[in-house]
């Protein structure tokens, strides 16, 4: 039903879509403070910065299973508001550091907050949608990533323009934490527990979902935890495959998220400049997402799509790493290219939510992968 669809569409798609953009927000957010001066207020010598990105991905991978289980045992969407609603604490409280170890600290801890993010979004678009529909659901949230890219650069722009006896990072991160808190609030009032549960919906309208998701397999299973389906994941090898092939597209795009705006700095711009000229990567993600999206729409192989995704990343790699770090185009354009890197990790979402069956095994399987 085409009308249930887009009804469905216009009330989960966009809660999603928010949600994962936040998380990519505050992700990127000490990106743009490193440029606004975070290192030289907190006194960061040598290799602390990057401690500091690392940290947020120590906590990520710590957490993982602790979230996996969460999603498990209560409402996946109750644990992605109040995993949302805590790292806005968090990120709020990031304006009152003032050296490297508490910095490091609560990148920690924001690392296993959003640990919960992937996994929670790729079962509740399990839970709504059949497998042919799920692909372009997912292109769409996962878009947020290229979203928070633009619109932190804005928030840095601005934030440094600020006349507040604070420095603008800190009001930077305040501001990011009180988005997220109020969005938290926003989640745990109205996105609903599943098809069943939602107040929008006539009951007409969920035996319809429960019938399509049951033909199709799709989601909307028991979520009692079964150790069959369990063991079976573990000892599938697509499992590991797919874990490996992420931690292939993690890393790199970790780190040209992480450190884009400090080699736009390097290349000669200041601060202001480098928020703005950073802003391109997040549309540079966008398209990418996008593009490889549409070709899988249209029944391309999901591995072919990450192949030619990878392409133009490898060009961006090779200009800055032979283009020089100045001021020229050409190292600027390796800086947007090496974007199309972060697309793929959609396409494995997707791959999860299709390949995996139960709810014991698309929970877990989030989890391990992502």
């Amino acid at each position: 039903d085409p009308a249930l669809v887009r009804k469905i569409d216009w009330r989960i798609i966009p809660t999603l879509l928010l949600a994962y953009f936040l998380q990519f927000l505050d992700k990127v957010a000490v990106n743009y403070a490193n440029v606004m001066g975070l290192q030289k207020d907190l006194n960061m010598q040598g290799q602390d910065f990057s401690w500091t990105a690392t940290a947020f991905f120590i906590g990520y991978i710590v957490a993982e299973w602790p979230q996996g289980i969460l999603l498990h045992r209560f409402s996946v969407s109750k644990v992605l508001g109040c995993n949302i609603f805590i790292w806005g604490i968090i990120l709020c409280c990031s304006a009152a550091c003032h050296n490297t170890a508490s910095i490091i600290a609560v990148r920690t801890l924001l690392g296993m907050c959003e640990a919960v993010i992937a996994p929670a979004l790729i079962v509740i678009t399990s839970q709504w949608y059949v497998k042919a529909e799920a692909p372009l659901r997912y292109g769409i949230w996962y878009c947020g990533l290229g979203a928070g890219q633009i619109v932190g650069g804005l928030i840095s722009f601005g934030a440094q323009h600020s006349s507040s006896t604070f420095a603008s990072w800190r009001v930077m991160f305040v501001c990011v934490g009180i988005v997220n808190i109020l969005v938290a609030l926003l989640i745990l009032l109205t996105l609903p527990d599943g098809p069943q549960k939602a107040s929008f919906l006539s009951q007409e309208e969920k035996e319809s979902i429960k019938k399509r998701l049951e033909m199709d397999s799709a989601g909307n299973e028991p979520t009692k935890f079964c150790l069959h389906s369990f063991r079976e994941l573990l000892l599938d090898p697509q499992t590991w495959l797919l874990v490996l092939l992420t931690l292939c597209i993690t890393i790199p795009s970790g780190v040209i998220t992480t450190f884009s705006a400090v080699l736009i700095h390097s290349f000669g711009f200041d601060s202001r400049q480098s928020a703005l000229l950073n802003m391109p990567s997040g549309a540079v993600s966008i398209f990418a997402t996008m593009l490889s999206t549409w070709a899988i729409v249209k029944q391309a192989p999901r591995w072919l799509s990450i192949v030619g995704l990878l392409i133009p990343a490898l060009i961006g790699g090779a200009l800055l790493s032979f283009e020089g770090i100045d001021r020229s185009a050409g190292s600027l354009a390796g800086i947007y290219l090496v974007n199309f890197i972060v697309a793929p990790l959609a396409i494995i979402y997707n791959w999860v939510g299709a390949n995996y069956n139960g709810h014991t095994q698309k929970v877990t399987a989030s989890a391990v992968i992502s």
